[in-house]
């Protein structure tokens, strides 16, 4: 392992904790970055924003959403004892947006707010150098996989991508957000498109960093 690497990702995580820059713009009343990882990690989960329950807990996916990734990821081989191991957990923005003014659910962060903290995730994937990224969520594809904004999510997931995040190509596999506030996971057919993400996934295992 590069050590210089590691120090630089210890760096940009030490600067992640400290960002206060969508408190400074007026988006949030508090900053409380959340993320986990090191350099080592061969796999990545890049989220939208973290929920309710990972901003009380400082924990990546503690809440309904994260029980369910689990039970995603233990169908897919992964031991469900280690995920907070085998993984390196972040998302376009890092701290909880708050909830939804109108319906259940979360606020999706604003564009402005995902530009905000665009450059703390791009120096992440730099330094961790994954070879899998699995994208939770529309917002979260369409920020990594080019054309996604022209595809539906049917068409995204169950199928995995090959693009180049700069270090060298890397797999990238669409799943929707593990949220029980959607609809779209209701459908038997749309959770046999998971089941094929997951599968891809899967050829994944056994080499997750720890």
């Amino acid at each position: 392992m590069d050590q210089e690497r590691i120090a630089q990702l210890a760096a940009v995580q030490c600067a992640i904790a400290a960002c206060v820059r969508c408190v400074d713009a007026g988006f949030l009343a508090e900053a409380n970055p959340i993320f986990r990882g090191h350099a080592a990690h061969r796999n990545m989960i890049v989220g939208q924003a973290p929920g309710p329950r990972a901003h009380l807990s400082g924990v990546p996916w503690s809440g309904a959403s994260g029980t369910l990734l689990r039970k995603w990821f233990a169908g897919a081989g992964f031991d469900p004892d280690h995920f907070l191991n085998d993984w390196y957990f972040t998302s376009l923005t890092k701290c909880f947006p708050g909830k939804a003014k109108h319906g259940a659910g979360d606020r999706a962060p604003s564009a402005a707010e995902r530009a905000l903290c665009r450059t703390h995730l791009d120096a992440e994937i730099a330094l961790v150098r994954p070879q899998l990224v699995v994208t939770l969520g529309r917002l979260a594809a369409d920020a990594l996989i080019p054309g996604a904004r022209s595809m539906t999510l049917r068409g995204l997931v169950g199928s995995s991508f090959t693009v180049d995040l700069g270090y060298g190509l890397v797999t990238l596999v669409p799943l929707p957000h593990p949220s029980g506030v959607g609809r779209w996971l209701n459908d038997p057919a749309n959770r046999a498109l998971v089941d094929r993400g997951l599968a891809h996934v899967a050829t994944f295992r056994g080499d997750e960093g720890r």
